[in-house]
């Protein structure tokens, strides 16, 4: 039930944050699109939950992870969790952007805490890094195929 509640509350937070006029401050417009991806000991759980009570568009397949559509530029993601040292967590925040390498270096300058070296996933394929000093899985991508691209 608990996981239910958190995946509603996370759900409704999306949908709300879509759905407000958009700022015109160019800033805002780095990242074009958003994906929150859970992680599920219970794959076929998370699989039945986000198709048949949540009615969500599958719109990308990886096998270990699948995402669905919330609206044009929302998306919720499901993760297969492989062992408890895979993550600290239970969530994954990626903002996507045209230029991964550049928002990496401004990100650098401002000395953040725990930033990561650039990763290629060549199983997606994308290139992101992750940063939070708190131990929060946050991530700033880019997909590499063009399909990827002009849907994300």
């Amino acid at each position: 039930m608990k996981l239910k509640s958190s995946l509603l509350f996370i759900c409704l937070a999306l949908l709300l944050s879509c759905c407000t006029p958009k700022n015109n401050n160019s800033n805002n417009m780095k990242y074009s699109s958003a994906i929150t991806f859970l992680y599920y000991e219970d794959f076929s759980y998370g699989v039945s939950f986000y198709e048949d009570v949540l009615q969500l568009e599958l719109v990308m397949d990886q096998g270990f992870a699948r995402v669905y559509a919330v609206n044009e530029k929302a998306y919720l993601g499901i993760v297969q969790k492989r062992d408890t040292t895979e993550l600290s967590g239970n969530t994954l925040f990626s903002l996507t952007t045209k230029d991964v390498n550049s928002e990496r270096e401004r990100v650098k300058q401002l000395e953040v805490e725990n930033l990561t070296e650039m990763k290629h996933f060549e199983s997606i394929p994308l290139k992101s890094f992750f940063h939070d000093k708190e131990g929060h899985k946050f991530e700033i991508q880019q997909f590499l195929k063009q399909e990827d691209v002009e849907r994300f």
